[in-house]
């Protein structure tokens, strides 16, 4: 969820919600593509020798969230979409994993992997974990995207949204999964759905979510303190902002950006579920900034492929 459970993703494409016009756009122009999958695979030669792209979910989100991203990211690059989070039985604020935890557990199965070194990218939650990452393991990190990040959960605005969601796991999550829909959505994208689909979304989002893990994650969100770390960041940044997020607001992703030394900063037309409304421009400013920092030796499809 944090900010906006990317649960409602999986579900909403489940329930026949219309995908991004952007990639449907995309889909035909790769069948008008002259690049063949044997010059594909061979564009692709030695990318597991490169360093990989490395994705953070946001709370309680998996790996699979990032699909549609992935799908545009692995043309060119080997990545590797990560779950960090996991209930832990009893928790509460007292006890809960900390942004530092889940940090830990980022690197240590990086490292289990194989992946000493990488280029992170993290959204909302992950964006904290990420920056967490990029301070203090700075040898880890090669280069780092932050998309709709916050470096504050205890700021007055994002509390009091936190305090709401947890009030509405425990109390009324029909509630809270319209709050997600209304608030993670682009005016523009919601009301491509109709009233059957957003029921569906609604119903399979509680039934579906693991509600011990949001709340825990949910605590996460408001112990979330990373202004410090940020402040220590060395790794080239990028900081990918939503234009009509209303759950991580421009303010929050700039505020946090502003900590780090030389960040650049990109927008997007999107809500706060970028990687749903917008994969193509999501993956497209990664790319960008990627190759801009690090120049591949060898010519890739990145051009056609992340056309708008």
């Amino acid at each position: 969820m944090c900010a906006g459970h990317p649960t409602l993703a999986r579900v909403s494409y489940a329930h026949g919600a219309p995908q991004s016009m952007e990639l449907q756009k995309q889909k035909r122009e790769d069948q008008q593509n002259n690049m063949t999958d044997t010059e594909l695979e061979k564009d692709r030669t030695n990318n597991e020798e490169e360093v990989p792209v490395v994705l953070l979910h946001g709370t309680s989100g998996q790996s699979e969230d990032w699909s549609q991203v992935v799908e545009q990211l692995t043309r060119h690059r080997r990545v590797i979409p990560l779950n960090y989070a996991e209930s832990v039985p009893g928790t509460d604020s007292e006890n809960a994993p900390g942004v530092y935890d889940f940090a830990e557990r980022v690197v240590a199965a990086a490292g289990a992997g194989g992946t000493h070194r990488f280029d992170l990218i993290g959204y909302s939650l992950g964006a904290a974990v990420a920056a967490s990452i990029a301070a203090e393991y700075p040898e880890r990190v090669r280069s780092l995207v932050l998309v709709s990040g916050f470096s504050y959960g205890s700021d007055p605005r994002m509390r009091l949204q936190f305090d709401l969601w947890l009030q509405l796991a425990r109390t009324d999550k029909i509630a809270l999964a319209k709050l997600l829909l209304v608030s993670g959505l682009s005016r523009e994208f919601l009301s491509a759905f109709d009233e059957n689909t957003i029921d569906g979304i609604i119903q399979s989002f509680v039934a579906m979510s693991d509600w011990p893990l949001i709340e825990q994650n949910i605590r996460v969100d408001l112990a979330l303190d990373v202004r410090e770390q940020a402040k220590k960041i060395k790794a080239p940044t990028l900081s990918i902002t939503g234009k009509y997020d209303q759950i991580v607001p421009p303010f929050y992703n700039e505020e946090l950006a502003n900590l780090i030394p030389s960040a650049k900063r990109v927008e997007i037309p999107s809500g706060h579920l970028s990687f749903v409304e917008k994969p193509i421009d999501l993956a497209s400013a990664i790319s960008t900034f990627l190759l801009e920092k690090h120049p591949s030796r060898r010519a890739t499809p990145v051009s056609s492929a992340l056309r708008t």
